[in-house]
């Protein structure tokens, strides 16, 4: 077993130098203690640095020095230093002396223990360093992979890593700006063929200016962590943009909000509806209707994912508890369509004894039609879903191609 240290740096004069000779030491520690390890390697990756960081970095004996004719990006740098590794496990800190390289080996340690595919060094406890907003950002970016139905990874932008290099490879493709270790957190921790840990670690104050931009990599770091959930796990991703815009319905039908007073309340009391909700009903049955479409269109691209993505045994995933929900969508379809055509029977009666339908009544056929086109787009979503279920039952008997 071979494990590769890369420590990729861009302008990190005051700092690279110690950070190097800490790693150099640690990858001697690693090798005395742990007999399965015949070789610990440092690689140090300048990413076009302007300053004096290469030439200092090349005094440290024992690493290997990559270097860049120009400045490509953090992730570039770390997939530079890769793929000159020749380690099977791979590992890697930043270049700026927050992280203490000698915590690797716990990191390891727990790989190996339990068989983990990655495992993150965890930033965020009571005695780390990191400043308010970072923490604050860091804290946001794990709710939001907890809610997409992550594990409990506490910090998925950590800089400080260990992990296999098949894990590495079944990542790919990964950014080469700043948002590369969020992405492969987000990746790693969505993914049901990947498992993940944390384990805690000394995070000091860095040495110099950070490259870190709070506002414009934290946006990328949002992005990214977004479109991950979107590949990995849409259901839950359109399921809370469904339950957002379901909330907005309920708030919109439940308090006044600029009317007189809250639909509910006044339709309680009368019995009736007032012509001034007339709008409001319309767009409450608008936001229902996209609510149900989007939390239907996430399961049946769950059970998409499923028929393309396999899980840690190499088996594809399958549909699984998407597709038995998408069996519900005919049953719900008929229900919404029945609702959408009870809604414009008085609409409908009066239109067949007059010729025309009333101004009090206008409503009532937009609001049908909503309800009515989803209850159509639920029956159109759970023919794909069959198609999804197909093509995987195909996949398994090994005649989809």
């Amino acid at each position: 077993m071979i494990l590769s240290i890369v420590v990729p740096f861009y302008d990190e004069e005051a700092a690279i130098e110690d950070v190097l000779r800490r790693c150099v030491t640690a990858a001697g520690e690693l090798a005395r203690e742990r007999p399965d390890l015949a070789e610990v390697e440092v690689i140090a990756v300048d990413d076009g640095s302007r300053d004096g960081s290469a030439e200092r970095a090349a005094r440290v004996a024992g690493v290997k020095l990559v270097r860049h004719e120009g400045n490509r990006g953090y992730g570039a740098a770390l997939k530079s230093g890769f793929d000159s590794a020749k380690g099977d496990w791979l590992a890697f800190l930043d270049g700026d002396g927050t992280c203490c390289p000698l915590s690797l080996g716990n990191l390891l340690d727990k790989a190996l223990a339990e068989e983990l595919d990655v495992v993150i060094g965890a930033r965020l406890h009571g005695g780390s360093r990191m400043p308010v907003l970072r923490t604050a950002g860091n804290r946001l970016f794990h709710g939001l992979v907890g809610a997409l139905g992550g594990g409990d990874v506490s910090d998925v932008a950590s800089g400080i890593r260990v992990l296999r290099r098949t894990a590495y490879e079944a990542m790919a493709p990964l950014p080469d700006g700043m948002a590369f270790s969020p992405a492969m957190s987000a990746r790693a921790i969505l993914d049901p063929a990947l498992r993940v840990g944390e384990v805690p670690v000394w995070y000091d104050e860095r040495v110099g200016a950070s490259k870190l931009s709070a506002v414009g990599d934290g946006l990328r770091f949002l992005l990214v962590i977004l479109e991950t959930g979107l590949v990995f796990r849409p259901r839950a991703f359109f399921g809370w943009c469904g339950a957002v815009l379901t909330a907005a319905a309920v708030l919109l039908f439940s308090f006044g909000l600029g009317g007189p007073e809250a639909p509910l309340a006044y339709v309680l009391r009368e019995r009736a509806a007032a012509e001034w909700m007339y709008f409001r009903f319309v767009l409450i049955a608008v936001l229902v209707s996209l609510a149900f479409f989007l939390a239907a269109l996430g399961v049946v691209l769950q059970a998409l994912v499923g028929v393309v993505h396999r899980g840690r045994d190499g088996a594809f995933v399958g549909p699984g508890s998407s597709g038995a929900l998408a069996r519900l969508f005919p049953l719900a379809g008929v229900a919404l369509f029945l609702a959408g055509t009870a809604v414009n029977a008085e609409p409908l009666a009066s239109y067949w004894r007059t010729g025309h339908i009333s101004h009090e009544h206008w409503v009532q056929p937009i609001v049908g039609g909503v309800l009515t086109a989803a209850g159509v787009k639920l029956w159109g979503l759970w023919v794909a879903s069959r198609i999804a279920e197909l093509l995987w039952r195909r996949q398994r008997a090994g005649t989809l191609w």
